[in-house]
């Protein structure tokens, strides 16, 4: 009996397109009928993680941040932040690298020190995440912060990551998210110990759970999962580290599943 699906977003739930796969409704539609709790996780903002949901949004919950918060029935039920201490010392190397935007995620808003250095490209991809933004110096950012998130256009993971990669310790984890993207959170924070935690709020165990993941950030999640669905477009390590490879994005591969299993259950 399936009591919880969670799915990534971006090269997973979502299409090409960033759009949401045209036989979503049917998928959530049965999840309804079948008293499945349905959660997305992302390193989204919770603005930028609901946006694409629409009408749905107010029947989900939401682990946003890349772990960092949990939202369920509307409340904030879990959230671990960033210490200052913590990211200070990172603050000369995130500014110093020519084509790298550095974004520190606050609570509610996200924040940039040079507004006037963000291009088109720059603001299109932006806005997938946090549909606004504010500046200030890191040095003083007016919120507790959740994580810094680096925007990068040519493989982050080869050309800088290399370079941060030193700060990830027993604190802190320097996390490649996407092709374009690294994050750097506190180290307990993961978008598996997210579904752990929601797990033992809700009574539902990992024999009750399905995750859907295609990035290094998602690996967490098959730890608290007996079934695990990587779409084919996914990372190697992940459709490795997954118990099922399932059809790429493009081809709706996370809905078509979700319809599977629960015309199985019914």
């Amino acid at each position: 009996m399936i009591k919880l699906i969670v799915t990534d977003m971006d090269g997973c739930l979502l299409g090409g397109n960033n759009d949401l796969p045209p036989d979503f409704n049917e998928a959530f539609e049965l999840m309804k009928k079948n008293n499945v709790i349905f959660a997305a996780a992302s390193g989204r903002s919770i603005a930028g993680l609901k946006k694409p949901f629409g009408k749905y949004a107010d029947s989900m919950t939401f682990i946003t941040d890349n772990g960092a918060r949990i939202c369920h029935e509307g409340r904030w039920i879990a959230e671990t932040m960033l210490e200052k201490e913590d990211y200070l010392p990172m603050l000369d190397d995130i500014r110093k690298y020519t084509g790298v935007l550095p974004v520190a995620c606050g609570e509610t808003s996200a924040w940039v020190e040079r507004a006037d250095l963000i291009t088109d490209e720059m603001t299109h991809e932006l806005l997938k995440y946090y549909p606004s933004w504010n500046e200030c110096s890191f040095d003083d950012i007016p919120e507790r912060v959740m994580k810094f998130a680096l925007l990068y256009f040519d493989d982050i993971e080869k050309n800088i990551y290399p370079y941060f990669k030193k700060y990830d310790n027993d604190r802190i984890c320097v996390q490649v998210t996407a092709y374009v993207w690294i994050d750097i959170y506190m180290k307990e924070v993961s978008k598996g110990t997210a579904v752990g935690k929601l797990q033992s709020k809700l009574g539902i165990s990992p024999q009750e759970t399905v995750v859907f993941g295609d990035y290094l950030n998602d690996l967490s999640m098959a730890d608290y999962a007996e079934l695990s669905c990587a779409p084919a477009n996914a990372h190697p390590a992940v459709i490795n580290r997954f118990t099922e490879t399932i059809r790429s994005n493009i081809d709706h591969g996370v809905t078509r599943k979700i319809i599977e299993l629960l015309k199985n259950d019914l």
